[in-house]
């Protein structure tokens, strides 16, 4: 576990070397990762952690209470499973439908405000959440009335096969989409791309938000 101070520190030495113009959060993705690894990672800096899977964190959740940690959602949302996604992630990146929506407004505990991000199926895969990009303006428009959840932009998970200048374009597409957007919704200013095979890329196209688990914890648990 030692080596999660090495790698935080390679991530971070690429990051600044790039230069970018925006700030960029790095979410370091603890799937199957223990409460341990996770205290490591936050003895070296982190402060945002994202979880796929509802069960999981709340099986880690106590053991890490006293840290000042920024919990984000990443995973599929069942609308069984509102209520609990609600009440314990600050962030919830993977909003794709109004029913979870709903939902989440109603579930959400007075006094907070949940920021959301719109998940778009960038390459309409069968295989994977998200509402289609003709749809994004619709959803929008249906969405931004919401009291308790503030949506604050987009995420993406592309193809994984998809090579350097494809993966760009669809980079590109998503930013230049919220750049367009944002213009109708302020609030829109935050990208979650980039995961730890193309991170580096998503922040160069414009990514403010990089889910990072492999390349901080090292290969994942079986």
């Amino acid at each position: 576990m030692e080596d999660i101070e090495k790698r935080l520190d390679l991530i971070k030495s690429k990051i600044n070397s790039l230069k970018a113009p925006q700030d960029v959060k790095i979410v370091a993705v603890s799937k199957k990762k223990s409460w341990q690894e996770i205290t490591l990672a936050y003895n070296n800096g982190v402060r945002d952690v994202g979880e796929n899977y509802l069960q999981e964190f709340l099986s880690k959740k106590d053991y890490l209470k006293d840290l000042n940690i920024t919990w984000h959602y990443i995973g599929q949302i069942q609308s069984k499973k509102c209520k609990e996604i609600a009440e314990n992630f600050e962030w919830i990146h993977t909003i794709d439908r109004m029913k979870v929506a709903n939902l989440l407004e109603k579930y959400c505990p007075d006094g907070k405000k949940i920021k959301g991000l719109i998940q778009i199926n960038i390459d309409n895969e069968d295989s994977k959440s998200g509402i289609n990009l003709d749809e994004v303006n619709n959803f929008l428009e249906n969405i931004s009335s919401m009291k308790k959840i503030l949506i604050c932009g987009f995420m993406i998970i592309p193809k994984p096969e998809k090579d350097i200048e494809n993966l760009k374009q669809t980079f590109n597409l998503t930013k230049n989409l919220l750049i367009k957007l944002s213009k109708k919704y302020k609030n829109l200013s935050e990208i979650s791309m980039g995961m730890s095979r193309d991170y580096e890329l998503a922040i160069k196209e414009g990514s403010t938000i990089v889910r990072l688990g492999e390349s901080i914890f090292g290969a994942r648990n079986k």
